[in-house]
């Protein structure tokens, strides 16, 4: 796949770049060791929170899917 078959807007990449980045710093408790776990094997390391991340957003896409009244009572919860 190149650059030209995947587009994403500059906003969806920064939100999936703070989540990734959340994932980090809770497995392992602190923004400083994340950095560090992050500059030691940046690579490996960022596939697996990009993979986790997608796993996440699927895993809520399918709740959703699956009860829509729930998913809307707490999203009314949440803004209310």
């Amino acid at each position: 796949m190149n650059a030209s078959d995947f587009q994403a807007s500059e906003e969806v990449v920064n939100e999936a770049a703070a989540s990734c980045a959340r994932l980090l710093e809770k497995w392992f408790g602190g923004v400083d060791e994340a950095i560090a776990a992050l500059e030691a094997d940046p690579a490996d390391l960022a596939d697996l929170v990009m993979r986790s991340h997608i796993k996440q957003r699927h895993a809520m896409t399918v709740k959703t899917h699956m009860n829509i009244q729930a998913f809307s009572r707490e999203v009314l919860g949440q803004v209310a």
